[in-house]
């Protein structure tokens, strides 16, 4: 009886995130989607914190935008040319840097939406690390 409720539970939860994923990736402005991207991640349990990052953290050459472009595909699925209300178009590089504080990922806001805003729910640690290392070594294409 326990493990029918628990695969009944863990099936409504997935089909409830997966629900929540594409409602989020309507056309709606981002100020819109704000607390539907926030409960998402909750449910997702995305709230755990991401490993705290500083420049000492960038020893290796930073990635360049095309190869972090290559590595953000889940976020290029809202944030792309075909649906500019989703916030903006990550695949161009003129727009991304719009958000940038070069050499400041903390003060960058795009750093600060996947880092702890709403986006938070769809980042890791190593993508995380990636842009601010991007950030911070001059944001370069």
């Amino acid at each position: 009886m326990y493990e029918i409720r628990k695969v009944t539970f863990s099936f409504l939860l997935i089909a409830l995130s997966t629900f929540l994923f594409f409602v989020a990736c309507q056309d709606k402005k981002s100020s819109d989607q704000e607390d539907d991207l926030k409960t998402l991640a909750f449910l997702l349990n995305s709230n755990t914190p991401l490993d705290p990052l500083s420049a000492a953290d960038c020893t290796v050459p930073a990635p360049t935008f095309l190869s972090l472009n290559q590595a953000t595909t889940t976020c290029a699925s809202c944030h792309n040319p075909g649906n500019a209300n989703a916030g903006f178009d990550i695949t161009s590089y003129a727009s991304v840097l719009n958000r940038v504080v070069v050499n400041q990922p903390n003060s960058s806001l795009i750093f600060q939406k996947i880092n702890s805003g709403s986006m938070r729910g769809f980042n890791n640690n190593s993508i995380n690390k990636a842009v601010f290392c991007w950030i911070q070594n001059g944001a370069n294409p």
